[in-house]
């Protein structure tokens, strides 16, 4: 059951998520970010990076932990191969967490390939909710 699928949007780009549990959901969420910015099916994972997020809610934990990735791209250069969640917390209200390692490797020019730029992810009709057999996600990119 773990899957997602990319939405089209004016201007957007949006993101279906399913998980067998919200560790899945999350990771999931994650996948299709990396195909929003590149299809690249041979990305090593070289280096390993922690990262840590809070939010008020499961929604803004989203938000949160996809605007990382993306800043680890930006800034590091990272193309995420593999990513693990370690800890997700999201009984306090108010006090949501995640913290996870994502995996991969620098870009390199000849060996990858952008097909899109990300500006920012958005709170536009996002959704994380429960289902009967799990977890659901949709959130949208603006490119």
């Amino acid at each position: 059951m773990n899957c997602f699928r990319l939405l089209e949007h004016t201007a957007d780009m949006g993101i279906a998520a399913e998980g067998e549990c919200l560790a899945a959901l999350y990771v999931q969420a994650a996948l299709g970010l990396r195909q929003i910015v590149t299809a690249c099916s041979y990305i090593e994972p070289r280096t390993e990076f922690p990262v840590e997020v809070q939010g008020e809610d499961r929604e803004e934990l989203m938000v949160n932990w996809l605007s990382e990735l993306l800043f680890l791209l930006e800034s590091r250069r990272l193309l995420p191969a593999a990513f693990e969640i370690d800890t997700l917390e999201i009984d306090t209200p108010g006090d949501c967490r995640l913290r996870a390692r994502v995996a991969g490797e620098e870009f390199d020019p000849d060996r990858h390939y952008l097909e899109r730029e990300i500006k920012a992810v958005t709170y536009h009709r996002i959704e994380v909710e429960p289902t009967a057999t799990g977890w659901r996600a949709q959130v949208y990119v603006d490119l």
